[in-house]
């Protein structure tokens, strides 16, 4: 049981530190910064990317990866303490955006560029694609090390992406990639 505290204490943390929007003078920093990402000057080939790596923290390329890590890479037990894993990082997420019911940049202002085909109609906080993007970083860095030195860093671009998209907030990116990585160090602390 010790060895799943590391893993709680990050994704707790993360959550509390995102939760700190709620406090004025923050949440007026986070929402600054979200229009600075959202609307600066950036070439268009920089919104492609971003929006051709949004898939990489969707529900059905998190499930698919993680079927295929588990069937390729898992022995039966690993396998069903990484579906447990996953099913507590889906459920805290969840269940935050019910209790905090944070309103998405887009729904509060205007000057927000939406770059999305559909608009999210859940709550933006946490932000569930940087947590699965975070989480699969997490698993692939304990499965396949060579594999974690590339989801790392396109773990953060997946975030940042939905920043730029006008999905999120910073703080909401922030607690997603906490609760991801918080419960993929749970899942190896089992």
């Amino acid at each position: 049981m010790r060895d799943l505290l590391p893993g709680a204490f990050l994704a707790g943390l993360g959550l509390v530190m995102g939760a700190s929007w709620q406090w004025p003078p923050v949440h007026g920093l986070d929402a600054r910064l979200m229009l600075r990402l959202n609307r600066a000057d950036a070439p268009k080939a920089i919104d492609t990317i971003l929006a051709a790596l949004r898939i990489l923290g969707t529900t059905p390329f998190f499930v698919t990866a993680l079927i295929l890590v588990a069937i390729a890479a898992l022995q039966p037990r690993h396998a069903f303490g990484l579906v447990v894993a996953v099913l507590a990082a889906e459920g805290l997420t969840k269940g935050v955006k019910i209790l905090a019911r944070r309103a998405r940049p887009f729904e509060q202002d205007s000057r927000v560029v939406l770059r999305l085909a559909r608009q999210p109609t859940d709550a933006g906080f946490p932000s569930g694609d940087a947590m699965r993007a975070a989480f699969l970083a997490g698993v692939a860095w304990v499965v396949i090390p060579s594999v974690g030195w590339l989801a790392a860093p396109v773990a953060v671009i997946v975030g940042l992406g939905r920043i730029r998209a006008g999905a999120h907030y910073p703080l909401d990116v922030w607690a997603g990639w906490c609760v991801g990585l918080g419960a993929s160090l749970a899942w190896f602390g089992l």
